[in-house]
């Protein structure tokens, strides 16, 4: 007899504006076609489970392509730019004013938030439309944690339940029932428990890093899917345009190599079986100038693409073919090399033995590691060479496999 096929819940975890990575981790189970009917979040995961629920995807698109601060916080003027939060010499004056009016509001101004939500969110289609959702809050009234489902949610509150998972710490209390809420990440994070108390055994994770107590999750006896952004970047209150479209591009990108449309290790590459058959490793490549990591990977053309990208400092967060990485590693090699020679025309090799010595031993690195891999070569040719390029090595074990592969 076929067992019946169960569909996922999806866990969403807490941490501000990184939440935008939940919004690409949703748009790669769409393109894979992961059934889910599920929702249960913390904090801006308990919001973006709010929009799920309701089946609103191309609305939760809109909002990662546009978020602001001004969407979140009513802040004056002076203290945001571009739509990020902006404290410098300029805005001080206005930022005292403001943090002293907050002593009689008790917590930042939440009413541009509750507006967005007020504006997209629809209690009787997500009643009706036959997904779970579920929040955690912490009722501050009682010093209690509440894990809410919507059949628990009083008519008219689930924007309430929103807003209240969503509460930080700083922000105005959420009320409901004559009751104070705050922020759900200060109880659960990540609310899998919630998930498996609610009988869910086919579970998705989507963990963004986000502060907030961290349970480990009990996953005996369950299909577990645990996806983490695999680049820590950025912060909570981050509203800066090139961060969020970065990160949520990374939960896609994760998201699809989690489930093997990309493979590699700090790298999205397409996969490419043919390309590694046909690969015949430079001698100079031996399994044991890898990394412990990936000693024993036998896909040895994407380790050495994967530890030539990295010691190059290749954009991490795109998808790649074989030939495509290869080609941005080409292109950064040359930009390397370039810098390379302009930096010993001009400094000389016995003057930068200091600032090499100094670089590694305090691991101070502006550029790439290549690059003070191949310095510290040439700038010395006996023992203190080869012991500042090993100390190098011990942070960027890649380095060894890189230099074989770019030569």
């Amino acid at each position: 007899m076929e067992l019946e096929r169960e569909n996922y819940c999806l866990v969403l975890g807490g941490g501000g504006a990184k939440g935008v990575y939940h919004i690409g981790v949703w748009r790669a189970l769409r393109e894979l076609g992961i059934q889910v009917d599920a929702f249960i979040g913390a904090s801006i995961g308990a919001i973006i489970a709010g929009f799920l629920a309701q089946g609103s995807d191309e609305a939760l698109e809109e909002i990662g392509r546009t978020i602001t601060v001004e969407n979140i916080l009513a802040l004056p003027e002076e203290l945001t730019r571009n739509g990020e939060v902006k404290l410098d010499r300029d805005s001080l004056a206005g930022a005292r004013e403001f943090f002293s009016s907050l002593l009689g509001k008790r917590g930042l101004d939440t009413d541009p938030m509750r507006r967005l939500l007020s504006g997209r969110i629809d209690e009787k289609t997500i009643r009706n439309s036959g997904k779970d959702l579920g929040v955690v809050a912490v009722n501050l009234s009682d010093l209690v944690a509440r894990e809410v489902f919507v059949e628990d949610m009083e008519p008219g509150t689930i924007i309430d339940y929103l807003m209240a998972s969503a509460t930080f710490p700083g922000f105005e209390r959420t009320e409901i029932e004559g009751k104070k809420y705050l922020d759900g990440g200060i109880y659960d994070n990540v609310p899998y428990a919630m998930a498996r108390k609610r009988g869910y055994r086919h579970i998705i994770v989507s963990d963004i890093s986000g502060m907030g107590r961290a349970k480990k999750p009990q996953i005996d006896g369950t299909v577990t899917i645990y996806i983490k952004n695999s680049i820590d970047m950025g912060s909570v209150l981050d509203f800066n345009r090139e961060f969020l479209d970065s990160f949520l591009f990374l939960g896609y990108l994760d998201t699809m190599r989690t489930f093997g449309r990309f493979i590699g290790y700090s790298y999205f590459v397409e996969p490419d079986s043919a390309a590694e058959k046909a690969f015949i490793p430079h001698p100079s490549v031996a399994a044991s100038e890898f990394p412990d990591y990936m000693r024993h990977d036998r896909r040895k053309l994407l380790l050495s693409l994967e530890c030539a990208a990295s010691a190059l400092g290749v954009e991490r967060i795109r998808a790649y073919s074989y030939e495509s990485l290869a080609a941005a590693i080409e292109f950064r090699k040359m930009a390397v090399e370039s810098k390379i020679a302009e930096t010993e025309a001009r400094s000389g090799l016995r003057t930068l033995a200091p600032a090499l010595r100094e670089a590694v031993t305090k691991r101070r690195f502006d550029e790439c590691p290549y690059y003070y891999y191949r310095l510290i070569g040439d700038a010395f040719q006996k023992t203190p060479g080869s012991l500042l390029r090993k100390a190098l090595v011990g942070f960027y074990p890649e380095l060894p496999a890189a230099a074989a592969w770019i030569g």
